[in-house]
């Protein structure tokens, strides 16, 4: 058991080391690591400590050669080293303790850095987790973490050793980063940086990485300014922006493949990338001007855990929805290609053509006059209205979001094998018809085509000149 190693133990220890003693040791209780070894040959100091699953005794001197303090003082450095990753305590790590405590001559020596002693900077660590995030997670989400990780913000920590930053370097570059402004990016980086720190303690990076689990807990961004304006709320878009939107997106003054991607997400409120990624084999008519939209697991938010297998997520498409997918059916088909919505030339030369960028909606909901909705506004407003104005329930609202189709659904997933439509199709009416008399007043009080082109134009290219030619 350890014990509190006073001036009484060290004159026991000294008067037993003589020729014929029993060893015994004796473990100090305030310093952890610290033992008094004694025998037949004498009595000496020792530092124990673990490193990389083995047991290591580094003999620090004799009983004479450090005092209780001395000696104390010494393995707690020793030990918030091992605990920092930042060296190991060897015999030339002793070697300088002496020469500095002037126990020994001094010596001119190379004293070990932290990337003497572990491989990763910064920048490389990154590098493997992104490679790994690459492999395990979607694109967008690569490209999300590559570009938080990649920030100039953080550029002046390429080149440092992982195990010498701490968590207060980056609280504070994150409060930095916060008073500039930017406190969604604060926000953000600290939701990438603490699975990027828990991946480097894992076993399988650690020895390389030279960081401890933990090392990142607590790391949050300041709390965001108080701001009590009205316009601090979510944006929830009224019905009639609502109308408005699929009034112009039918009235000829955009391109008909952006156009069609907005409209279907009004109607079924799904996410910007379910929509501008939908294949055309996802569709399905039903007769009577009707249809449903398969929308495949890899299209939604949730992720599938290994092992198991996600069922599509079934949107039935009223008349006035599945009109839309009619008409960008027909475009599809004459351009052949797979998708709903085709881009209209590849992103960079020698690719080959696949579907319009998920921006490519926000960015025209923003180019629309008198339109300042998102496309995450327009599943607000399903969920806002369908309760309020409509009386759809929370849980009718979450069968259409997608929001309650849970991993842990064991009946839904392996034996209640049919698509859901059966109750989401009162829904969907519900929802389409209560819309409807708003997209009719919209498109009848929609001015001139012309005008509607060259507003949009304007608020692309910030150019009203350029918007009239």
């Amino acid at each position: 058991m350890p014990a509190t190693i006073t001036a009484a133990t060290v004159a026991k220890a000294r008067a037993d080391a003589k020729p014929g003693a029993k060893r015994y040791e004796v473990v100090d209780a305030r310093a952890r690591g610290l033992v008094l070894r004694v025998g037949a040959t004498g009595a000496q100091w020792q530092l124990r400590y673990a490193l990389a699953g083995r047991d290591v005794r580094l003999p620090l001197g004799g009983i004479d050669a450090w005092t209780i303090a001395e000696a104390r003082d010494l393995v707690g450095r020793a030990q918030a080293m091992l605990r920092d990753r930042t060296g190991v305590p060897d015999q030339d790590w002793l070697d300088r303790q002496r020469r500095a405590a002037g126990k020994a001559e001094p010596l001119p020596v190379t004293v070990a850095k932290p990337k003497d002693l572990f491989a990763w900077t910064y920048a490389q660590g990154r590098t493997k987790w992104l490679d790994e995030i690459g492999r395990t997670r979607r694109a967008a989400t690569y490209a999300d973490y590559k570009s938080v990780l990649s920030m100039p913000d953080l550029a002046g920590l390429d080149k440092k050793p992982l195990p010498s930053i701490s968590r207060g370097d980056l609280a504070g570059i994150i409060s930095k980063i916060h008073r500039s402004g930017r406190e969604s990016t604060a926000e953000h980086l600290v939701r990438v940086v603490r699975p990027f720190w828990k991946w480097l303690a894992q076993d399988g990076q650690a020895g390389k990485s030279g960081i401890l689990p933990g090392a990142m807990d607590g790391l949050t961004a300041p709390e965001r300014t108080l701001d009590e304006s009205d316009a601090a709320g979510e944006y929830v878009p009224p019905l009639e922006e609502l109308g408005r939107i699929v009034a112009i997106c039918r009235s000829g003054a955009m391109d008909a493949v952006v156009a069609g991607a907005v409209e279907l997400t009004v109607w079924t409120a799904q996410r910007r990338r379910a929509v501008a990624e939908a294949t055309i084999d996802q569709f399905e008519a039903i007769g009577g001007g009707r249809g449903l939209w398969h929308v495949p697991p890899a299209s939604r938010k949730t992720r599938s855990k290994a092992g198991t297998k996600k069922r599509p997520h079934v949107i039935p498409l009223p008349p006035a929805a599945w009109s839309c997918v009619s008409r960008a059916l027909a475009t599809a088909t004459t351009k052949k290609s797979d998708y709903l919505f085709p881009q209209l030339r590849a992103r960079r030369a020698g690719d080959a053509k696949t579907s319009i960028h998920p921006s490519s909606i926000t960015h025209t909901l923003g180019f629309m006059p008198g339109v300042a909705a998102s496309p995450h506004d327009l599943r607000r407003a399903f969920g806002t209205h369908g309760e309020s104005r409509f009386g759809l329930l929370r849980s009718d609202v979450q069968s259409i979001l997608d929001h309650a189709a849970g991993s842990g659904d064991v009946t839904g997933t392996h034996y209640s094998l049919h698509d859901g439509t059966h109750r989401t199709w009162p829904i969907m009416q519900t929802w389409v018809a209560g819309l409807l008399p708003y997209v009719d007043a919209a498109i009848a009080g929609l001015g001139p085509v012309e005008e509607i082109r060259a507003a949009i134009a304007a608020k692309r290219y910030g150019d009203q000149q350029r918007a009239a030619e």
